[in-house]
């Protein structure tokens, strides 16, 4: 674990969600903030409207459930996408730049990524921005090897799954390395987090180094993705970056493409009031988000109205905030 120097102290659980534990009502909260009222159990958490579901079931079971699922192919135009960056008051103050970045392509199969910059580190913005034009450029010329994974009947091995985890973390590095030697930088000036998501007809292969959030939609609601907490450190501000991490700090999975509906990368500081510190609940507000990018009326510049509400501000660390959405209607079939 590294530290990001963050602007604020260590947060507890509650200063982001109420600890309470009441089911939702039938009207959100306004703001969308994570409150007792707007959260259930996990794995099933903000849910959509007229959904039912056993909250006494676990994530892991509810995982289970959804990945045992024979997949159908969804055509990869069904899905819509949107992102967008917010520099952080803390950053603002104090003059600095924005060292979120965000890019998502749509040639050929929607990919995502997001990387979030080392508050200690001189130009990490620059690494950021590397880490995502280089990531989603790389994955773009590889179609020809996602395509029989993401695409095909066949299972997807935990072999493919393993391999496309070791090399992008492999070409990650290579990424920050090239533009330290050619800045004549130490690569600890780029560093920061990153995360992948890669939507196939059958199958979506998401990955992530670092802290951050990626949630993703069923039928039944929304869950966060991966174990939140292990790419946390003993305080707050810690967590590994993409230029030191090892195998085992790489997070990956394979979902069903015909069981999801809409995911989601945000990094720590957008993620503050929309995820829980531990993953456990998520925000109604995120749930709306989607469903608007998948119906084409969410415009862009509502992240940066949202990230900006007064609401979603207190008792923060007044980071940066990014998120990236991809998103398709539930209501057509799959193909």
């Amino acid at each position: 674990m590294t530290l990001k120097d963050k602007p604020s102290p260590h947060q507890s659980d509650d200063a982001a969600v109420a600890t309470h534990k009441d089911k939702p009502s039938s009207n959100p909260s306004a703001d969308g903030a994570v409150t007792a009222e707007s959260v259930l159990e996990p794995p099933c958490v903000a849910l959509m409207p007229n959904s039912e579901v056993d909250a006494s079931v676990s994530a892991s079971e509810l995982t289970a459930a959804v990945q045992s699922l024979p997949p159908l192919p969804v055509p990869m135009t069904s899905w819509k996408l949107s992102g967008d960056t917010v520099i952080g008051l803390a950053h603002r103050r104090k003059g600095l730049p924005c060292q979120d970045a965000v890019a998502f392509r749509q040639s050929q199969r929607p990919i995502l990524a997001l990387s979030d910059g080392a508050g200690s580190a001189a130009i990490s913005e620059r690494g950021a921005q590397a880490l995502v034009i280089g990531i989603t450029r790389f994955l773009q010329t590889m179609e020809d090897d996602f395509s029989p994974w993401l695409d095909g009947e066949n299972d997807a091995s935990q072999a493919q799954a393993t391999r496309w985890a070791d090399r992008m973390l492999l070409h990650a590095k290579g990424l920050l390395a090239d533009l330290a030697h050619g800045e004549r930088r130490d690569i600890r000036d780029l560093r920061a987090t990153l995360q992948v998501a890669i939507i196939g007809e059958r199958r979506i292969f998401w990955w992530k180094v670092g802290d951050g959030a990626i949630v993703a939609k069923c039928s039944a609601g929304l869950w966060s993705l991966g174990n939140p907490t292990s790419a946390k450190g003993e305080f707050a501000n810690q967590t590994c970056f993409v230029d030191t991490a090892s195998a085992s700090d790489v997070q990956s999975g394979v979902l069903p493409t015909s069981e999801i509906f809409g995911i989601a990368l945000m990094s720590d500081g957008g993620a503050e009031r929309l995820v829980s510190y531990d993953g456990s609940k998520v925000a109604n507000r995120l749930g709306e988000w989607m469903n608007h990018v998948a119906e084409q009326r969410f415009a862009t510049d509502r992240i940066a109205l949202a990230f900006h509400e007064p609401a979603m501000w207190e008792r923060t660390s007044l980071d940066d905030r990014s998120i990236v959405l991809a998103a398709r209607l539930q209501n057509v079939p799959s193909t």
